[in-house]
């Protein structure tokens, strides 16, 4: 059982300065995206002196039953979120830094992450998926490089599993590229289902991976990678899993889609 705390501040940080800031979010920056279940926003404070640029994630309101197994079983997506990021910093694994989360925050009593505002280059998303249906020489032209920072992500993808780290939620848009030079730099981002200290199988490796792309042809090339850095498995082995897995995602998400409109009538 975890011991209930509400609240974990980064030592760098001025604790008075970040709950001002969060007494008066509705009022402050700017929204990253449409807020939907959880709000995420970008907000400038002042810390130490210096200006910092905060990424500020709210959770929705947890219900009664959540409420109780976050409090006495694994905690809040937020406590989660905080404490896995500080994890995957430990192992050498990179994720905007961690500063500060909030539980039962505010009059609504609601959940806080606070991390750095990280300014990167593309996701997983622009590199993985052909979402304009473009050719190959139209992708080519696109993205030039694309080719080496599928390897260089393969790469990050084999330091991830061999690290013990699954990541549920290991998905295009959930890993934020930084180019520098001929290098690139992957982040893990939204953080909170995540298992550390786990021996992966293959299967379990490939299922893990299995949401990032959809195209054979980039299946392949991964496969071809991830075999090169991680030497006890054939890129055929690695392709063979892989595939089956991303063609059972795609049945999945089909049938969810089919029966979208049904079960929302079935709602009503």
């Amino acid at each position: 059982m975890k011991k209930n705390k509400n609240y974990e501040i980064n030592k760098n940080y001025d604790k008075n300065v970040l709950i001002e800031m969060l007494k008066n979010f509705d009022k402050l920056g700017s929204y990253v995206v449409e807020p939907g279940r959880n709000e995420i926003k970008r907000i400038k404070i002042k810390n130490n002196g210096e200006e910092k640029e905060v990424n500020v994630k709210k959770f929705k309101k947890k219900g009664f039953f959540s409420q109780l197994i976050y409090k006495y079983g694994k905690g809040s997506k937020a406590r989660r979120s905080y404490e896995y990021g500080n994890k995957l910093l430990e192992l050498g694994i990179q994720t905007p830094e961690p500063i500060a989360y909030f539980d039962d925050f505010g009059e609504d009593k609601r959940s806080f992450y606070l991390s750095e505002e990280l300014k990167y280059d593309f996701t997983c998303r622009e590199v993985l998926w052909n979402d304009f249906g473009l050719s190959d020489e139209e992708m080519e032209k696109q993205m030039p490089y694309r080719d080496e920072v599928i390897r260089q992500f393969a790469k990050f993808t084999v330091k991830l599993h061999e690290s013990g780290v699954k990541f549920d939620d290991y998905s295009p848009g959930n890993v934020l590229i930084k180019k520098d030079g001929d290098k690139y730099e992957f982040y893990l981002v939204d953080l909170n289902r995540m298992s550390f200290n786990t021996k992966l199988s293959l299967t379990t490796r490939m299922e893990n991976v299995s949401k990032m792309m959809e195209e054979e042809v980039f299946a392949r090339k991964f496969s071809k990678a991830y075999s090169e850095f991680c030497t006890r498995y054939t890129e055929e082995e690695v392709f063979k899993k892989l595939y089956h897995f991303i063609k059972k995602h795609k049945f999945r998400v089909f049938i969810k889609d089919s029966t979208r409109p049904f079960r929302r009538m079935l709602k009503k």
